[in-house]
């Protein structure tokens, strides 16, 4: 989805080199937000992208210790995030869930002056935009940052609000961060009197004497599917804060880059092309296989937003602007652990490759639309067993020791990167391979037969 990136291309041409995360997936979506509404429950949902770690509270030592990213840079812990996206139902008036994905965007953009281009310190956080503003400041640098590109056969034009029209190729939404730093304050009340834009423009130019330290520059875009769905005119498609213009659209950032990293990356690529492969110091450190694998950590808002069919109305207090509707009666929803616990006694051992002449785990097998390993795990203790494996999304097998030529060595863990049908923040295994668990009851000749050593 979504391929055909850099919308900003004519922009970046006479630009230092950059690099791209492309087609990155999103990491969770909930109503948390640890910038706006810290240690609380958000205002309006979420897609979030990065690291494993998120939460409604941020601590940089915490999320850089995150086990994983979606960013396939692993190094980089950062997080970023939008509203979500639905569509509106002309006719019943529910709110259904648009499938996203992100293309972030590192940009160095010196000025006239030609400033330093710096990394962003430990601890930064930004937000970029208003989620209350429904007008469109022409002169307002701030307002300039959003657009929306519209993907058509006969052109993709690039507006400041919500296209009025049917994109059959889909939709971009897309927020341009500010770059110039005060150089002293990590975060302000308004999460942005601490940056600025440059002076010039809202995507370039040298910085104002109050922000002088001139960071490199952050742009998302916010890929999303509208092409599956119908356009019935304005009120179409709706944010997640219940905006319908497209001027409440914002994003969030909080940094978990090593700054070394992060700056020899901004010293040393040297690629035009805003391929990641082309700047040797990530390049490096590049690992697609363990983004894809990655999966959330975190707890969720315990409430229905909308994945698994249409919602009568959006999560939180978030009428439809115009539309002259009110909130219901209104009630704190709690947490919930994303990744459905095991059940008592039984641990997650890792991934293991199927047997090299049959099925590692052979005595019992199902499958389930809403296999989970926990669900997985049941079904095998329910017959006795004391070895269960989850394999390519819905399969479960069980037995009481290896089989057919398997071993118990541990293969690395994005090898086993297939979500599990019932749920789609844990991991059920791969292609011929496992996500083993056993209980605490395993009995002696299961664990001989489990040399848990890693590859």
């Amino acid at each position: 989805m979504f391929t055909r990136l850099l919308s900003i291309v004519a922009l970046a041409a006479a630009a230092n080199a950059y690099w791209t995360f492309g087609g990155t997936a999103v990491l969770a979506q909930t109503r948390l937000d640890s910038i706006v509404n810290p240690d609380s429950i958000g205002t309006h949902v979420h897609a979030i992208v990065g690291a494993s770690g998120f939460s409604n509270h941020y601590d940089p030592d915490q999320l850089m210790n995150s086990k994983c990213t979606t960013i396939p840079v692993q190094p980089d812990k950062s997080n970023y995030w939008t509203p979500k996206f639905y569509h509106r139902d002309q006719a019943t008036g529910q709110f259904s869930s648009i499938p996203t994905e992100f293309n972030i965007y590192y940009l160095p953009r010196p000025g006239p002056k030609n400033e330093p281009i710096k990394a962003f310190p430990k601890g930064l956080k930004m937000l970029a935009g208003d989620t209350f503003r429904r007008t469109f400041n022409a002169s307002s640098h701030a307002d300039q940052a959003i657009t929306f590109v519209c993907l058509t056969a006969d052109g993709s034009p690039e507006t400041n609000q919500l296209p009025t029209q049917q994109c059959s190729g889909g939709l971009r939404a897309q927020v341009f961060f500010p770059s110039c730093w005060d150089g002293k304050n990590l975060d302000s009340a308004d999460h942005k009197s601490h940056m600025a834009y440059p002076i010039q423009n809202f995507d370039s130019g040298d910085c104002p004497d109050t922000h002088p330290v001139h960071l490199i520059s952050l742009f998302y875009e916010m890929g999303v599917s509208v092409q599956n769905f119908d356009y019935h005119g304005d009120g179409t498609w709706v944010f997640a804060n219940g905006d319908t213009t497209g001027n409440g659209f914002h994003g969030d950032f909080q940094n978990g880059w090593p700054e070394d990293l992060l700056q020899s990356a901004i010293d040393q690529c040297s690629g035009q092309s805003g391929d990641v492969h082309d700047c040797p110091p990530l390049n490096a450190v590049f690992d697609q296989a363990a983004a894809d694998a990655c999966v959330y950590e975190g707890d969720l808002v315990d409430e229905d937003i909308g994945m698994n069919g249409p919602i009568a109305a959006l999560p939180g207090c978030n009428p439809v602007f115009g539309s002259g509707e009110a909130c219901g009666p209104q009630t704190t929803p709690g947490l919930v652990p994303a990744q459905t616990p095991l059940p008592a006694g039984w641990t997650e051992l890792g991934c293991i490759a199927e047997g090299t002449s049959g099925r590692a785990l052979a005595q019992l097998s199902t499958t389930a639309p809403n296999m989970t390993k926990a669900v997985c795990a049941a079904f095998c203790a329910s017959h006795g067993f004391d070895l269960a494996g989850a394999e390519f999304g819905d399969e479960c097998y069980c037995d009481n020791s290896l089989k057919n030529g398997a071993s118990g060595t541990l293969v690395a863990a994005e090898q086993c990167a297939v979500h599990c049908a019932g749920n789609n923040y844990e991991i059920c295994g791969g292609a011929s391979r496992l996500s083993l668990m056993t209980s605490g009851g395993a009995n002696k000749s299961s664990r001989r037969a489990l040399r848990f050593d890693r590859k």
